[in-house]
């Protein structure tokens, strides 16, 4: 009868450990949304990041004062990085940003299209919204 208990118990241990590795698996994943900010030539910029994972292929939308554009890029174990497009001063404009993912906070560099400019940027995880009944 003891070494069913034991067996029981180490089971009982062993799915415990086996769904706190999920969740925690699970919450490490960048998807959803971000409030970031830069650093630019014309001072700090604030907007959102929504990014949607599909294994390390990243997509989204960065969420800016003058309009939405998409985003497209990749998540490698903590490693980020993604391009969008903008327009400025009637050209096209490649931002591309690159950054290390710990916790709830990403932290990294991002470069102006081919000008070799490059600066940081930052977001943290939005706070997440509940529905009001």
């Amino acid at each position: 009868m003891n070494k069913k208990v034991m067996i029981m118990t180490i089971l009982a241990f062993g799915l415990f450990f086996v769904g706190v590795f999920q969740a925690n698996a699970q919450t490490k994943t960048i998807a959803g949304e971000w409030d970031a900010s830069m650093n630019t030539p014309g001072g700090v910029r604030h907007f959102k990041i929504i990014f949607k994972v599909d294994g390390e292929k990243l997509t989204g939308t960065v969420k800016r004062a003058s309009g939405d554009v998409p985003l497209e890029g990749t998540i490698k174990g903590n490693d980020v990085q993604f391009v969008y497009t903008v327009r400025y001063n009637e050209n096209d404009l490649s931002i591309g940003m690159t950054g290390k993912v710990e916790g709830d906070t990403i932290k990294g560099t991002v470069s102006f299209g081919e000008s070799g400019q490059q600066d940081e940027w930052s977001a943290k995880r939005a706070p997440e919204t509940k529905p009001s009944n």
